[in-house]
């Protein structure tokens, strides 16, 4: 090869080592006691949901029961059902 293709071929080497540690993603050094979480988001119901079920805009999540409806509702299902104990 003659001394200008040879160049030319360096050159585009150089070019491409150096778009190639552009591309791949800088690993940055985490800190152990730092933990990203996931952004809140505000959900809206539609007003037709709304409408239809008015019980929607209540805090489902929440149990609405007493102290006494909660405690044999929790302790009526046994805990170890799933579990396959074989010693």
């Amino acid at each position: 090869m003659s001394e200008d293709t040879n160049t030319k071929l360096n050159e585009l080497t150089a070019l491409v080592r150096q778009l190639m540690r552009e591309r791949e993603p800088q690993l940055k050094e985490e800190d152990l006691f730092v933990n990203p979480r996931i952004p809140v988001t505000e959900l809206s119901v539609y007003t037709e949901l709304s409408e239809a079920l008015p019980s929607i805009e209540e805090d489902f999540f929440r149990t609405h029961l007493s102290e006494e409806d909660r405690k044999p509702a929790l302790y009526t299902c046994p805990k170890t059902s799933s579990m396959n104990y074989v010693p």
